[in-house]
């Protein structure tokens, strides 16, 4: 079913209990994994990867789900279950901070 028919279908079951709906917007739609501080932070896979897509800036591992990073060399860098490489400037751009310890 294309999401199309889905809000359809959603609407009518919402209007028909009273609820106001409204659709999404394109931006909103597509920045599911927006921070707070505006569009997603690009994460990368590999260290590989983002020392090649940070130029010379450092790389930082970013716990998903915190505004934590951790830095090379940390006891938790590349090693939560959830998170990524990113670049340590856009992560700071984004409102993350460096682990305190």
């Amino acid at each position: 079913m294309s999401s199309s028919k889905k809000f359809r279908l959603f609407s009518a079951l919402a209007v028909g209990l009273g609820l106001a709906v409204a659709p999404m917007t394109a931006s909103y739609a597509g920045s599911h994994r927006a921070t707070a501080h505006g569009a997603a932070l690009h994460g990368f896979k590999t260290i590989a990867e983002a020392k090649a897509g940070c130029g010379g800036d450092a790389v930082v591992w970013r716990a998903r789900g915190s505004k934590v990073f951790h830095l090379a060399g940390s006891k938790y860098f590349g090693k939560t279950r959830h998170g990524t490489f990113v670049c340590q400037k856009a992560a700071e751009a984004k409102g993350l901070h460096a682990a305190r310890s």
